[in-house]
């Protein structure tokens, strides 16, 4: 490992800029996982990767969607100023899906530099928990989405379908759980348990150049949500906080599932776990439970989220990370 000794000067540390991509259309986006959403999200400035020089003495934190020879025009940029710290975000961390793909590559070429550092969407695993070994866990700070609600649904689930919503990709790899609960209420001959589960299909990428199969997407897609009592939500392979566990919240549904390895004790208390081995029975339970204790279910859980993934609180977490790191 590269001995950082060179001081960092932490100028305007609590100024911050998000640079986005000139090569990458995020209108096409059907989420807020990066881009301009993201960073509102965040309250965030954000502007173009072209208008980098004006910020030399902001934090400079980078967006996902760069091109090759965005990454490439960045590395210089970095070597040249020294005393400009750069935060690096990652979102994917599988390495299956991403060893060969250049922001990755970029990420590991520069992971060294004194004054590059990487905000990584969920707990460190695969390729990030890599990235924060190799750099003796000086680099890398975990910063969960931020929860900030733009719809302000009712909270009063008395006049919604009593069903459970599932949604998102049913790919097996990177979803087994939602997968598993998926084709058991598909396969079931129980007419009673697929009475009660209500599938949305993935809308896919456009952003990547896949057709829409569907518009509900976006507000439009918590909106949907909030039609139902219940949404299943099951993290990654990786058990990894999904986007899903706050729209869950934002429309504010009863989340049941699978909880996410970074949920606190206060959030997993609302959180209705599933036996995923003994799925009829688990979903027999939940429906027994009165409305009323759903109700506190779901307020219980929102309230918890907002609390724990405020974006102040979320900022002073990366500021607290860069402050005495100023200093390697």
């Amino acid at each position: 490992m590269v001995k950082l000794t060179t001081p960092i000067v932490l100028n305007n540390l609590m100024k911050k800029i998000y640079l986005l991509s000139d090569n990458f259309d995020y209108s096409k986006m059907i989420t807020y996982d990066a881009g301009p959403g993201y960073a509102n999200n965040m309250n965030w400035a954000h502007d173009s990767l072209r208008n980098i020089h004006s910020y030399i003495e902001n934090v400079n934190i980078i967006d996902t969607r760069l091109s090759e020879g965005e990454c490439a025009g960045l590395e210089k940029f970095i070597n040249t100023n020294k005393d400009t710290i750069f935060v690096l975000t990652v979102t994917d961390p599988d390495r299956e899906h991403c060893i060969d793909h250049w922001y990755y590559d970029f990420l590991s070429r520069v992971k060294y530099y004194k004054n590059v550092f990487f905000l990584s969407k969920y707990i460190p695993t695969e390729f990030v928990k890599d990235l924060d070994d190799s750099t003796n866990k000086e680099k890398v700070v975990f910063i969960p989405y931020p929860f900030v609600d733009r719809y302000h649904i009712s909270n009063n689930l008395s006049n919604r379908r009593k069903k459970i919503i599932v949604s998102g990709s049913t790919e097996q790899y990177l979803y087994p759980h939602r997968y598993k609960f998926y084709h058991h209420v598909r396969k079931s001959i129980n007419p009673w348990l697929r009475s009660k589960v209500a599938i949305l299909q993935h809308p896919d990428y456009p952003d990547i150049g896949r057709r829409l199969k569907h518009h509900i997407i976006g507000s439009k897609y918590v909106e949907y949500l909030s039609r139902f009592m219940f949404m299943l939500i099951a993290p990654s392979k990786y058990e990894l906080e999904l986007l899903k566990y706050t729209e869950c919240a934002y429309a504010r549904c009863v989340p049941l599932g699978m909880v996410p390895k970074s949920f606190s004790e206060e959030v997993n208390k609302f959180f209705l776990l599933i036996d995923f081995e003994n799925i009829n029975r688990s979903i027999k339970s939940i429906f027994s439970i009165p409305v009323s204790e759903l109700n506190d279910l779901a307020n219980g859980y929102y309230l918890a989220l907002s609390k724990e993934r405020n974006p102040d609180l979320l900022n002073r977490k990366l500021e607290d990370f860069l402050k005495p790191r100023g200093s390697m």
